[in-house]
C-alpha cells in the first residue's frame, strides 16, 4: 500500500472514532439526565403520594399492571422453577403509610351479645309451694265447714247425748285474667331470630310474677282474685319484753299445731329473713348460721319460703294442704297480625296471658302476724 493510501485510512479511522465519541458523550449526558429525573421522582414519592407527578410517566400504571408486565412473571410462565422478585416502583413505605386502613375509618360494628340483661327475675317459690287444681270455669266454688266440736260424755244412762251442729258455707273463688303485650315489626323479628323467644320469656315471667303477688294480696274486687293475706286469720302473739320476730313466728307455729293443723310453710319477705339471720349473741356470734355457712331456710322445723310479694314486717304461717292455686289457663304466649292495623303496617302483637285464682279452704289454717309488737 502506498503512503498516501495509508495516511488516508488512518485519517478516516480517526474521524470515525471522534464521531463515535461524540455520540457516546451525548448518550451519557442523556443517561445522567434520566438518572437525575428518576432520583427527583423517588424523592417526591418518599415524601408522600400527594406530591407524585404522574405526568412524568404519561398514563399512570398501577402495581398490578406493573406486576403483570414484569420479566419475572414472564419467566415463571415460561417454566422457570425459581422464585423471582418484582420491585414495584411508587409503592414505597410512605405510600403504604398514607393508605393504612384503621377500624375507626371503617366504622366496624361492635360484637353484640345475643342475651338480654338488666332483667331481674326473683324466684316464684310460692307458686311452686301450693298445690294446683285445674279449673274449667271463670269461678270456683267449694264448701267450707264451720263447726265446733260439741261431743260430750253421757253422764248417766238415759240422758240426751250431745248434738252436733255442723254448718256448710259455700265459698266462691274468682278467676282473674293477668296479661300484657308488646308490638314488634315483622322485619325485626326476622332479622333477630332470638328476639321473639326473648320477648316471650320476658312477658311470661311478668305474668307469673303478677299472679304470685295477686295470690298473696288480691283484694277480691271485681275481676280480681281474693288473695291469701285478706283471708288469713290474724294471730296476735303474747307480748314479752324480749320477744323477737323469731319467737313470734314460733308461737304461731305452735298455735297452728295445737288447733289441729300442720304448719308446713312460713312465708317471709327477703329483707325480714335477713334481719332474722343477722341476729347475734352477746359475744357477737351469729345465732342462725353465719355468713360463711348460712343456715337452711327453716324456722321451728318448718320450711321458710321467700317471696318479693310478701309485705315487709308481716309473716304467714300456713298449712299448705288448706290452700290451692286455681289453674284456669297457664301462662301462654300468642302472636297475632290481626290486631288494629298490624296487617298493613307489617307489625305483630305478642301477648302473654294467664287465668288463675286461689282458694283458702280453711281460714284458721292460715295465720298472719306482725313481726314486731305494735
Amino acid at each position: 500500500m502506498s503512503l498516501e493510501l495509508l495516511t488516508k485510512a488512518v485519517n478516516d479511522h480517526g474521524a470515525a472514532v471522534t464521531a463515535m465519541g461524540a455520540k457516546t458523550d451525548e448518550a451519557l449526558t442523556g443517561i445522567k439526565e434520566l438518572n437525575t429525573r428518576m432520583f427527583d421522582l423517588e424523592q417526591k414519592a418518599a415524601g408522600g403520594g400527594d406530591h407524585l407527578d404522574t405526568k412524568a410517566f404519561g398514563k399512570s400504571e398501577g402495581a398490578i399492571d406493573a406486576f403483570m408486565k414484569s420479566d419475572q412473571l414472564a419467566a415463571v410462565r415460561g417454566g422457570a422453577t425459581t422464585t423471582g422478585r418484582v420491585e414495584l416502583k411508587g409503592a414505597g413505605i410512605a405510600l403504604l403509610r398514607k393508605a393504612a386502613i384503621t377500624s375507626g375509618a371503617m366504622h366496624i360494628p361492635a360484637q353484640r351479645d345475643p342475651g338480654l340483661y338488666n332483667n331481674p327475675q326473683p324466684q316464684l317459690t310460692l307458686l311452686d309451694l301450693l298445690q294446683s287444681i285445674p279449673v274449667t270455669a271463670g269461678s270456683f266454688e267449694y264448701m267450707q265447714l264451720q263447726y265446733v266440736n260439741s261431743a260430750a260424755v253421757q253422764a248417766a244412762e238415759g240422758d240426751v247425748k250431745a248434738e252436733a251442729a255442723p254448718t256448710f258455707v259455700p265459698k266462691t273463688a274468682n278467676i282473674s285474667t293477668v296479661a300484657h303485650w308488646v308490638r314488634a315489626s315483622n322485619q325485626v323479628l326476622a332479622d333477630a331470630p332470638a328476639l321473639q323467644n326473648q320477648l316471650s320469656n320476658l312477658l311470661t315471667y311478668g305474668v307469673s310474677a303478677k299472679v304470685e303477688k295477686e295470690v298473696l294480696n288480691g283484694t277480691g274486687a271485681t275481676g280480681f282474685m281474693q288473695g291469701i293475706l285478706p283471708q288469713a286469720t290474724v294471730f296476735v302473739p303474747s307480748v314479752n319484753a324480749d320477744n323477737t320476730a323469731v319467737d313470734r313466728i314460733g308461737e304461731a307455729v305452735t298455735s297452728l299445731g295445737a288447733a289441729g293443723w300442720v304448719a308446713s310453710a312460713i312465708v317471709l319477705n327477703h329483707v325480714d329473713w335477713f334481719s332474722m339471720t343477722n341476729i347475734k349473741d352477746a359475744d357477737g356470734n351469729y345465732v342462725i348460721g353465719s355468713p360463711r355457712d348460712p343456715g337452711p331456710l327453716e324456722l321451728w322445723n318448718t320450711r321458710v319460703v321467700l317471696s318479693a310479694g310478701m309485705p315487709q314486717g308481716t309473716a304467714l304461717v300456713l298449712d299448705t294442704a288448706q290452700v290451692a292455686l286455681l289453674d284456669r289457663e297457664q301462662a301462654t304466649v300468642q302472636v297475632s297480625q290481626h290486631d288494629r292495623d298490624n296487617f298493613v303496617t307489617n307489625m305483630v302483637t305478642i301477648l302473654a296471658e294467664a287465668r288463675a285464682g286461689v282458694a283458702v279452704f280453711a281460714a284458721g289454717a292460715v295465720l298472719k302476724l306482725a313481726l314486731a309488737a305494735a
